[in-house]
């Protein structure tokens, strides 16, 4: 018997509509337009809030570079050593991607740092932008943990 492990990975794309940034996330049923902050620091807390409500024991984590071919980097050797968590910034800066990835795939990466597990305490609260629109921010508190993403 297998069992679906859920992925600690998240790709949000910046695109624009009418002059305002729409995100498209990997793990949302639909686009939404950015409310209240620049593209960059809305993406940044859409992916925080999807990686504080999606826990996972370090014990079932994986290398989601791996998982996914080595595409962020090309292949250049196994992959080895502890799992950190990846913020990566792709297609000058349209594209972030959230991600577990093994220390060889992240020395491998380029543009992307190593950011901190969130607090045990973290929370999320969803914000809806005016009617009609879909929900616009997932923002985890403490702000001090999503900052530093």
């Amino acid at each position: 018997m297998s069992m679906a492990l859920s992925a600690r990975a998240w790709t949000v794309t910046i695109s624009s509509s009418a002059g305002r940034p729409v995100l498209t996330c990997s793990a949302c049923p639909q686009s939404f337009v950015a409310v209240g902050a620049d593209g960059v620091v809305q993406v940044r807390r859409h992916l925080a809030g999807h990686l504080v409500e999606s826990r996972l024991p370090a014990y079932l984590r994986t290398c989601q570079c791996r998982e996914k071919a080595c595409v962020w980097h090309g292949r250049q050797g196994p992959c080895s050593g502890p799992l950190r968590l990846l913020l990566i910034r792709a297609d000058r800066g349209l594209t972030w991607h959230l991600a577990d990835a093994c220390a060889a795939c992240a020395a491998a990466i380029p543009c992307a740092a190593t950011v901190p597990e969130p607090p045990q305490d973290a929370a999320v609260r969803h914000v809806r932008a005016p009617s009609g629109e879909a929900v616009a921010d997932l923002t985890c508190e403490p702000v001090e943990w999503v900052e530093a993403l």
